[in-house]
Parts: C-alpha cells; sequence; structure tokens
C-alpha cells in the first residue's frame, strides 16, 4: 500500500509535521528529532503492526494489519491530501478535486471517500471485495446515511433478502424495529424503497432527535439504514432537517471535527457534569470500543454535530 500526494501527475512531498504526528505515537522506539527514518516499524494500539519505507513524497506500508494500522492510513490521507494506491484496486481519493492530479492511468478507477468517511474501514472494504469475481449493483442513494458501506450499517452479502427474496448482493446489518420483522438478512432495496416499511411496519432506527418535518422523520426512521450504538440510537437533526450519519468516532476521530468536539461538550454539559468530567469523557471516546460518539453533519450548513453513549 501507498501513500502519496500528486499535482499535475506528479509525486510531491506530503506535509511531514502531519506524516510525525501521526504515525509517531505508534513508531516502535519513536521518530527521530526531525526528519523522516528511511524505514520503521509501527505498533498500533489494537497490536497491529506494520513496515513503513519512503519518504514524505512517497511512504510504502509493507505486511500491515487492518483495524488501527489502516486507521491511522486513512488519518494521514485526511491530513495531507494524499492518495491511497492499493495493489490490484482503485486508487482512493479524499477529494474528487485530486483526480484531474492523479497520473493519467490512475484517473478513471479511482474513487473518492470524503474525508468525514474515510477510515480504516473504508480501506478495508475497498481491499476485501477485491478476490470476489461478480461486481455488486449500485446501492440506493440514502440522503441521511450517504457511505452505509463504509459506517458497516450495509454489507456485501450473497443471501437473499428475507424481505423481497432477491439475492440483491448487499444485506442491511443494524437494527430492526418491528414485532413481526426478521432482525437480520433485509436488504438496502428494502429499505429504501418503503418495502420493509410496508410489510413489517419496520423502523432502523430509534428515536430523532429535535423537531423536524413529518416526511423527515418517515425517511430518517423508515427509509434509511440505521447504525448499531451501545444505547438505542438516536439520529441527530439540524436546520429543521435530519443530519447525515457520519459513521462512529472515537476521540482521535474527532480532531477534524471541532465543532463536533463542541457539540459533545455541550450535550454532556447538560447532564450536569462538571467541567472535569466532561473532559475526561471526551477524551475516552473510542470508535470500537465504548463510550462511542456517533458523528452527523448538518445537510443544510455543513456543521458537525455528535452525541455519545455507553452501556
Amino acid at each position: 500500500m501507498y501513500v502519496c500526494r500528486f499535482i499535475d501527475g506528479e509525486a510531491v512531498p506530503m506535509d511531514e509535521t502531519a506524516i510525525r504526528d501521526v504515525l509517531g505515537p505508534v513508531t516502535v522506539g519513536g521518530m527521530p528529532a526531525s526528519g523522516l527514518p528511511e524505514s520503521w516499524d509501527l505498533e498500533a494500539e489494537d497490536g497491529g503492526d506494520s513496515e513503513v519505507y519512503g519518504d514524505s513524497e512517497w511512504l510504502t506500508f509493507t505486511r500491515f494489519s487492518t483495524g488501527a494500522i489502516l486507521d491511522r492510513v486513512a488519518e494521514l490521507a485526511r491530513r495531507t491530501g494524499a492518495v491511497i494506491l492499493l495493489l490490484d484496486c482503485p486508487a482512493i481519493l479524499p477529494n474528487e478535486a485530486d483526480r484531474k492530479h492523479l497520473p493519467e492511468p490512475l484517473r478513471v478507477d479511482a474513487i473518492v471517500v470524503p474525508p468525514a468517511a474515510l477510515t480504516g474501514q473504508a480501506i478495508a472494504q475497498t481491499i476485501a471485495p477485491r478476490p470476489e469475481t461478480r461486481r455488486r449493483p449500485v446501492l440506493p442513494h440514502f440522503p441521511y446515511h450517504p457511505n452505509p458501506v463504509a459506517t458497516g450499517s450495509v454489507t456485501a452479502s450473497d443471501e437473499a433478502c428475507a424481505c423481497c427474496r432477491q439475492e440483491r448482493g448487499w444485506v442491511y446489518t443494524g437494527p430492526v424495529y418491528a414485532a413481526d420483522a426478521p432482525d437480520t438478512g433485509i436488504c438496502p432495496y428494502c429499505i429504501a424503497f418503503g418495502t420493509a416499511d410496508a410489510r413489517y411496519d419496520a423502523s432502523f432506527t430509534d428515536t430523532i432527535d429535535g423537531d423536524v418535518p413529518q416526511h423527515v422523520i418517515t425517511a430518517v426512521l423508515k427509509r434509511t439504514p440505521g447504525f448499531l450504538a451501545w444505547q438505542s440510537p438516536t439520529w441527530l437533526t439540524h436546520c429543521g432537517d435530519g443530519a447525515a450519519f457520519l459513521g462512529h468516532a472515537g476521540t482521535r476521530e474527532l480532531k477534524a471535527f471541532p465543532d463536533a468536539v463542541d457539540d459533545l461538550r455541550r450535550r454532556c454539559a447538560e447532564w450536569g457534569w462538571p467541567p472535569d468530567q466532561v473532559e475526561d469523557f471526551l477524551g475516552s471516546l473510542d470508535k470500537n470500543g465504548q463510550p462511542t460518539a456517533y458523528l452527523f453533519r448538518c445537510r443544510a450548513c455543513g456543521a458537525h454535530l455528535a452525541y455519545a453513549d455507553f452501556t
């Protein structure tokens, strides 16, 4: 796996400070006082590891683990505007505007994963399907959940849908709220087209937070894939509309979204916690553990929102 930045088809140096900030904390033995080593080993918080070679212009990751290592790679790409190049996979771009700067052979197949959705899981999702020979159909458009594959709410499946009985290539993995609906196995098309709602009176999120029109409530609760949470999931709203769910987040992931952290801080203060307890809580957020934050973006003004829960 390679991480590099292109301008007019040529590799250019990435921000060395960003490289040190992102990879330094998981570099075995630490970074040198200045510059970058010619090669070094990474050991992430979850025990995953990788070997790294190169310089600020071109970094090569070999024998890399999934999990936290890929989270670091995703953060590096977000911080530097770099491209992620995977063997036998399309290049991953954080912004569509960067496509024109890629070397021409990479441009057509490159995929754009917006910074808010560019996570280690998104990289893994790009890698994992490659051995499959079949092509998955295009997912329905979910305006309130723009990338349900990256968030883990939809995954590839060759099983027939429990609702429509058709093999759709994808399956929803989040919660289902209905007396007679199956807990698993509903395809995202039955959610988007209202089939699951009509058949089971099913909802896919427990509650929506805020005063919004009824058609928004219906769209969010009954036409949008939900997400797993430690408590009953709540969908946030802003500017009179449902917000777009971007995924689970911990303290590290939220560093890129200070407005979401401020929103979390406000919500925690409403629980009656003193400021020091609030800050300790914000510092303990864990994307893959608990407490976990749930990140949203306003579809109107672009503000980022978040709430957190735990068992």
